[in-house]
């Protein structure tokens, strides 16, 4: 492997391990509002599962599915099988080739839209432009944003709970971003082993367009670099969050697609 190559896999590793890592420490909470919560460990991979929110699948997958899991392939099926939950499970690019694939088809599997993660060097920057971010305290506005961002209705209970709890991860930092002093969106950093993860951010819906998204990373990209010299982000591939993020310095990491 080259030097470029030898690089680009640490940075992927460092990304990944964040990424995990985060949602080690949100199941771990998780497990007491959620009897159905529960985290299987299959070699390097982390399995995840939440039979109260069985249709979203970021909360029910196994991560990543590659050789050396091969082997585990129906021990992890029936992580989810056997709770009535329908299996997905992530495979990394580059970590996978035509006998994995195999393996997953026969187990009545079919790929879906491939996502990203992107990484980018954090360094403070001066702020500019109309809209304005301040790290904040205040939950229940932090929260509202969220969930009118995102869409969940009041009636979510169980959504708007594993929200909360991916908010408020330990060693989160949260920020709300400000349009003529009206708050319009919100967005959460969070570091590990100098790693930082813009993880989830939203917008009201009648402030999208007016540079919110922007600001917020902006704004956590220049505190990141307090503690890290990585950033990551996740993202749908070739969405226009991905087009937002490359005019703002963050390159490809590598793309993952999960099987159900």
């Amino acid at each position: 492997m080259s030097g470029t190559g030898m690089r680009l896999a640490r940075v992927i590793e460092r990304a990944e391990d964040t990424v995990l890592r985060k949602a080690e420490l949100d199941f771990a909470v998780a497990a007491e509002p959620f009897p159905g919560a529960a985290v299987g460990h299959f070699g390097s991979a982390l399995a995840t599962r939440l039979a109260e929110l069985p249709q979203h699948v970021p909360y029910n997958k196994a991560r990543p599915f590659r050789q050396e899991q091969r082997g585990a392939l129906h021990e992890m099926l029936a992580f989810y099988n056997d709770h009535g939950l329908h299996p997905a499970l992530e495979v990394w690019a580059g970590d996978s080739d035509a006998g994995l694939h195999r393996d997953l088809l026969d187990a009545g599997l079919v790929p879906g839209r491939p996502t990203a993660i992107l990484h980018a060097r954090p360094s403070p920057v001066q702020a500019s432009g109309s809209v304005t971010v301040h790290e904040i305290d205040d939950d229940e506005r932090y929260m509202e944003i969220l969930y009118q961002g995102y869409g969940v209705d009041s009636e979510a209970i169980e959504f708007r709970t594993m929200l909360s709890i991916e908010h408020h991860t330990r060693g989160i930092r949260r920020y709300i971003a400000f349009v003529e002093g009206h708050p319009a969106a919100a967005g959460a950093l969070f570091t590990h082993e100098g790693t930082s993860y813009l993880a989830g951010a939203a917008t009201l819906p009648a402030y999208r367009r007016h540079g919110c998204q922007g600001a917020l990373i902006t704004r956590r990209l220049s505190d990141a670099a307090e503690d890290s010299d990585l950033a990551v982000v996740t993202v749908a591939f070739a969405s226009p969050s991905h087009d937002n993020l490359a005019r703002l310095g963050f390159q490809t990491t590598h793309t993952r697609t999960v099987w159900q």
